[in-house]
């Protein structure tokens, strides 16, 4: 249990406010529906009474009252009422048990959509060097699994358990004032062998969690591999070196999956055989001590109804704390939720202005734990409508000194001005609004043209005018209207159906559809042949009208001949001005 009281305060420290209240009215369902097995227990015994017992009418208040009730004239007719009763009262029980296991299921799995949602959120706030330093794989797996598991073993695992702890206590209640030998016997035959189970199932499941956590983003990185390297993949001959990896990890999570199957279904089997050791040694012990064969009956009976109810309480119990030993990896995935659980009103965002300059004055920048330098007391100053080209070396610092510009990297020291006011977090968003980012590798959706244009807006967002013109500055026009669904053509996972070329295009197209003043292209044409670089060089240079400022880094001279300034960068960080 010591894992579900664990559980339990780690729930409530990360919950949000807005939940509190629901987590109280799911105690109180929990509460209900514990009462209601009882009392569906309890139900069992009348009829039980009636069947093994003689002149109940004249032992039992409460059978003659339903005789005088209902006009009885036969004990007949009092087993039937009994048993249709009883019948009500199981499916009442039954049918108001399931609107609560909804109730419950619904509250923790929103926890799971709440949580994913956070997580992402926070991931987003580390920012950019997060990004580039955790394997994606880690990332979706712990916005996914990490967040569903907690939901359903974590939460849900712990409502279960509350559920059927509060259960078993209410029958050993009712068991100990009914007969308190057969809680004895129970304590005797059923308590130690289900410790020393737990005990060892407990390490087990903390095993395979743990490995399961490992194995899954690995596994998740072979396939992702495997298949957005197909092309390399084939011609190099390295399909089975991949599919005997993947096979291998496979057979770990399968290995994993069966235990966890045994070891799921074990509790039953466990309790089942102490119940039956129960049973033999009451036999034993009523033949000698019980008066007769029909109390004897009466105690096996007890106990059995007993031991139906207890015996899949225990199991639900051990399969619940199960889970959460096998997923309490996830509470160091969840642990920052913990911080931001009351979040505060962010702080207030601030508009920037650009109609100068952007500075990069005495700015020092290393990368952590790296102690040499990339950049020390750099200065750099670009005029709002100047082209900029960046030329150098591989490792010299040009996607470095890039990713300063853009924000996603903070200076060590120095500072990073934009019309002489300090760049900082509340105006980043501001910021981004007038910037547009050209990489080699175009990032696009598997979506339409004009919702790769237009990112992150839905087609009915879209203004479809504006579209159209962005698209012709950017020579697509004449390629996309000869398209069979023209800007509504599916271009594939990755722009898989477009040249290199046209991906380029598209993000030159999706720069201006948003108004962006400051326009980045990092390596935008190495890839592409050098026809294409022409064209591409040629659409920049059509967009390049005084008012948008543009930085290229490239490695070719020729990509940056409509350049007013090239800024050569070497590895001693000297900057060499040439004018154009």
């Amino acid at each position: 249990m010591l894992i579900a009281i664990q559980t339990i305060k780690f729930i409530i420290s990360i919950l949000p406010k807005k939940y509190h209240l629901r987590l109280l009215g799911v105690g109180v369902l929990l509460m209900l529906n514990s009462v209601l097995e009882l009392l569906g227990l309890g139900a069992v015994l009348p009829v039980f009474s009636v069947l093994l017992e003689d002149n109940v009418v004249e032992k039992y208040a409460w059978a003659n009252w339903m005789y005088s009730t209902f006009n009885l004239t036969d004990e007949r007719q009092l087993i039937i009422i009994l048993a249709c009763a009883l019948f009500i009262i199981i499916l009442l029980k039954n049918l108001i048990s399931l609107v609560i296991a909804k109730v419950n299921s619904t509250f923790a799995l929103g926890l799971f959509k709440d949580f994913a949602v956070r997580l992402h959120k926070h991931y987003y706030r580390e920012g950019f060097s997060y990004f580039k330093t955790t394997n994606s794989n880690i990332v979706v797996r712990n916005l996914r699994v990490a967040t569903s598991q907690f939901a359903k073993f974590q939460v849900l695992g712990t409502l279960n358990l509350l559920n059927e702890f509060v259960v078993l206590t209410l029958i050993v209640i009712f068991i100990a004032i009914y007969n308190f030998k057969i809680l004895i016997l129970l304590a005797i035959t059923v308590v130690p062998p289900f410790l020393v189970f737990y005990r060892w199932v407990r390490i087990k499941a903390i095993e395979m969690g743990e490995l399961t956590n490992k194995l899954d983003p690995i596994l998740g990185k072979n396939l992702f591999q495997s298949i957005f390297g197909y092309v390399d993949v084939v011609i190099m001959g390295a399909e089975k070196h991949f599919r005997k990896n993947i096979k291998s990890n496979l057979d770990d999570l399968v290995d994993i999956d069966i235990k966890k199957t045994i070891f799921n279904l074990a509790p039953t089997k466990v309790v089942e055989s102490s119940l039956m050791l129960a049973i033999a040694v009451i036999i034993s012990f009523g033949i000698y001590y019980l008066p007769s064969k029909t109390d004897l009956i009466k105690l096996l009976g007890l106990f059995a109804v007993a031991g139906y109810r207890i015996m899949p309480s225990i199991n639900r119990m051990m399969v619940a704390i199960n889970g959460m030993n096998t997923s309490r990896w996830i509470f160091a995935i969840l642990e920052p939720l913990k911080y931001d659980r009351n979040e505060m009103a962010s702080a207030q965002e601030k508009e920037i202005s650009f109609h100068k300059e952007i500075k990069l004055d005495d700015i020092s920048f290393s990368y952590p734990n790296q102690p040499k330098e990339i950049f020390s007391n750099f200065n750099l100053t670009i005029n709002k409508g100047e082209v900029i080209g960046l030329v150098g070396p591989s490792g010299a610092g040009k996607t470095t000194l890039m990713n300063i510009l853009l924000g996603f990297l903070k200076p060590t020291a120095g500072s990073y001005l934009i019309d002489d006011v300090v760049l900082d977090d509340t105006q980043k968003k501001a910021f981004y609004k007038k910037v547009g980012y050209v990489q080699q590798q175009v990032y696009l959706i598997d979506a339409t043209i004009a919702e790769n244009v237009a990112f992150g807006s839905s087609p009915k967002e879209i203004d479809y005018e504006k579209l159209e013109f962005v698209l012709k500055k950017a020579n697509l026009w004449e390629m996309i209207k000869v398209l069979p669904e023209t800007y509504h053509e599916l271009i594939g996972e990755n722009g898989t159906k477009l040249s290199g070329g046209q991906r380029q295009r598209v993000g030159i197209a999706r720069a201006l559809y948003f108004d962006s003043e400051i326009l980045f292209f990092d390596e935008a044409t190495s890839s592409l042949d050098s026809e294409t670089e022409k064209e591409i060089t040629s659409a920049i240079n059509d967009i390049s009208d005084g008012n948008l400022t543009i930085i290229i880094i490239a490695h070719r001279m020729t990509t940056l001949e409509h350049c007013d300034r090239i800024i050569e960068i070497n590895n001693s960080n000297i900057v060499a001005y040439d004018n154009y």
